[in-house]
C-alpha cells in the first residue's frame, strides 16, 4: 500500500505542485494552532471573532492543499470541475472547522477529542466532496483498505496535533502541532487519491458550465492568500501579546523578588500582591485580589483610605489571625498597559516603631526612678503655659540626702532615690506630673485639668508621708524632704520664670528649718 502511495505521487502529480500543496498545508496548521493560541487568551466576543478566523484558517489550509494538489494531478483524461461542489467542499471544510473550534478552545479533554475528530470530518468530508467535484469521461472506482487507512491515518495526526497544541503556549507546541495537522492533510489526500482508480469512457462528455483549471487555480491562490495575510496578522498580534505576558511575568518576578510586601491596586482595588505581602497579611493571593483596599489596612484619623492617595503614610496591617501590625505605607503611580495602577508598598515597621518608641522613652523619662525627666516637663511647661489656664508647680528637694549617701554609698542611694519616688507616686493623683529633673530633685506640676487639687494641700499631704523612715536593702533610713511652691500665672508669666519662682521657694523652705513647704511671694 505504501509504495502504491508514493508512485501515486510521483508519478501522477507534479513534483512542484506537491510540494506547494505540502507548504500550504504545513503553514495554515501552523497559522490555526497560532491563532487558537492566541483566541484563548481573550474573552467574550473577541475569543468566538478569533475562533471563526482559526476556523477560515484550517478550513481554507485544508481546501487550498486539496486543490493545489488537484491542480498538480496529471491524469490521461482531460479534467475540470463542477463549480457547485467545489464550492460545497470549501464551504463543508469551514462550516465543520467553525464547529471544531469552540470544542478545540474548551479546557476540557473530552471536548479537545471531540474537536480533533470534527477536524479529521473536515479533512475527510472536504477530500471527497473535491473528488466528487472532478469532471472527466469516466467514473472512479476505489480500493477501500486504503480508503480506510487515509481517514484513519488522518483522524489520528489531527488528534495528535490537537494535544500538542494543548501543552504550552510557545512556538515549539504550535510547530509541532502545525506539522502534524499539515501530515493529516496530506497522508489523506494521497492516500486517498492512490485509492482512486479512473476508469475512462469515451461515452460520456464533460459539461461545459464546469469550473476551468484556470479559474480553480485563481481561487486557490485567492483562498491562500487570505490565509497568509490572516496568520500574519494574528502572528504580529500574538507577538505582541507574547511581549506583554514576558513583561508581566518580569514585573511579576522583580514584585516576587522583593523583600517587602508590594500591593497593584486600581482605583481601590487589589489587582495582586507579592508572595512577602501574602505573608505578612496571612491571606493567599486569591483571598487578596478583587478586594478593597481599605479592608487590609487601619490608617489614623484624617488619613485618606484611596489606595491613589496613601502615598508616605503609616497605619496598621489587619492580619487574618486579627493581630494588627504597624506597618509603613508608599505609593507609587504606575502606567500599566495604558491603565493608571497603583503600587502600594508595605514595610513592616514593628521593630523600628518598638525601638523609636523606646528612644523617645528614654529621651524623655529618667532611667534610675522612671518618671518623667527635664526635658519633659519642660515640654508639658510650655504645653500648659500655651492654654492660658492656671496651674501650680511643686518644686521638691531631699534634706540630708549627701549625707546618706556618703555613709551607705551610691547603690544604696539610687535604691532610695525609686522608693522616695514610689511613695511619691502612691501620695499624688495620677492625672498630676511628677518628674525628676535633678540628683535629689523632684517637681510636681499640676495640670489645669486637676486644678480642683490644691498644691498647697498636696504639699502637706507629701510632707506627712515622708515622716516615716524608708527600708532600703535591710537599712531604716529616714529623710525629709523641702518644698517650693509657685502658681501660674499667679507667680509668674511664664514656664521658666514659673521655675525659677518655685526654686526659689524651695530655697526659703530649705533656709527656714527644712522639712516644710514655702509659697513664692
Amino acid at each position: 500500500m505504501f509504495i502504491r502511495v508514493l508512485d501515486c505521487i510521483s508519478t501522477d502529480h507534479n513534483p512542484t505542485l506537491v510540494i506547494l500543496a505540502i507548504v500550504v498545508a504545513l503553514f495554515s496548521g501552523f497559522a490555526l494552532f497560532t491563532i487558537l493560541d492566541h483566541a484563548r487568551a481573550r474573552h467574550g466576543r473577541m475569543k468566538i471573532v478569533w475562533g471563526f478566523v482559526a476556523a477560515f484558517a484550517a478550513g481554507g489550509g485544508i481546501w487550498s492543499t486539496h486543490f493545489i494538489a488537484m491542480l498538480g494531478f496529471q491524469p490521461a483524461a482531460f479534467v475540470s470541475y463542477d463549480v457547485g461542489l467545489t464550492a460545497m467542499s470549501a464551504f463543508f471544510a469551514i462550516a465543520l472547522a467553525a464547529t471544531a473550534t469552540p470544542l478545540l478552545l474548551s479546557p476540557s479533554l473530552v471536548n479537545a477529542l471531540a474537536g480533533g475528530l470534527l477536524l479529521s470530518a473536515a479533512i475527510g468530508i472536504m477530500h471527497f466532496i473535491g473528488m466528487r467535484a472532478l469532471l472527466f469521461a469516466g467514473t472512479f472506482e476505489w480500493h477501500l483498505p486504503l480508503v480506510a487507512l487515509s481517514l484513519c491515518a488522518g483522524s489520528l495526526l489531527v488528534i495528535a496535533a490537537t494535544f500538542a497544541g494543548r501543552r504550552r503556549a510557545s512556538v515549539g507546541s504550535r510547530l509541532a502541532a502545525g506539522t502534524l495537522f499539515g501530515a493529516a492533510i496530506c497522508i489523506l489526500h494521497f492516500t486517498a487519491m492512490s485509492a482512486a482508480l479512473l476508469r475512462t469512457d469515451p461515452s460520456l462528455r464533460v459539461a461545459d458550465e464546469s469550473l476551468s483549471e484556470f479559474l480553480l487555480g485563481l481561487s486557490v491562490a485567492v483562498v491562500t492568500t487570505l490565509i497568509v495575510v490572516f496568520s500574519l496578522v494574528t502572528v504580529m498580534f500574538d507577538r505582541r501579546a507574547h511581549d506583554a505576558t514576558a513583561d508581566a511575568q518580569q514585573m511579576r518576578c522583580i514584585l516576587e523578588a522583593a523583600q517587602i510586601g508590594i500591593l497593584v491596586c486600581q482605583d481601590d482595588e487589589v489587582i495582586s500582591a507579592n508572595k512577602a505581602f501574602e505573608r505578612l497579611v496571612g491571606y493567599e493571593g486569591s483571598s487578596i485580589e478583587g478586594r478593597a483596599v481599605a479592608d487590609f489596612f487601619e490608617l489614623p484619623a484624617g488619613a485618606n483610605r484611596h489606595a491613589p492617595r496613601l502615598y508616605e503614610t503609616e497605619g496598621q496591617l489587619k492580619t487574618a489571625n486579627g493581630v494588627r501590625v504597624d506597618v509603613a505605607l508608599n505609593t507609587t503611580p504606575i502606567l500599566s498597559g495604558g491603565t493608571l495602577r497603583h503600587l502600594v508598598e508595605v514595610r513592616d515597621i514593628g521593630d523600628h516603631k518598638r525601638a523609636r518608641d523606646r528612644l523617645d522613652y528614654l529621651a524623655n523619662h529618667d532611667e534610675l526612678t522612671g518618671l518623667p525627666n527635664r526635658r519633659l516637663l519642660h515640654a508639658e511647661l510650655r504645653k500648659e503655659a500655651l492654654s492660658s489656664q492656671e496651674f501650680g508647680l511643686l518644686w521638691i528637694d531631699l534634706d540630708r540626702f549627701k549625707e546618706v549617701n556618703d555613709t551607705h554609698g551610691h547603690a544604696i542611694g539610687d535604691a532610695l532615690l525609686h522608693a522616695v519616688a514610689q511613695r511619691f507616686r502612691s501620695v499624688l493623683d495620677e492625672r498630676h506630673l511628677l518628674a525628676r529633673v535633678g540628683g535629689d530633685e523632684f517637681v510636681v506640676l499640676f495640670k489645669h485639668a486637676s486644678r480642683q487639687s490644691d498644691p498647697a494641700s498636696a504639699g502637706e499631704s507629701l510632707l506627712k508621708a515622708m515622716l516615716d523612715p524608708i527600708v532600703v536593702d535591710g537599712q531604716m533610713l529616714e529623710i525629709g524632704i523641702s518644698i517650693g511652691l509657685a502658681r501660674y500665672p499667679h507667680d509668674a508669666k511664664s514656664a521658666d520664670a514659673l521655675m525659677r519662682r518655685a526654686d526659689l521657694a524651695l530655697y526659703e523652705a530649705k533656709k527656714t528649718g527644712r522639712s516644710r513647704y514655702a509659697a513664692a511671694s
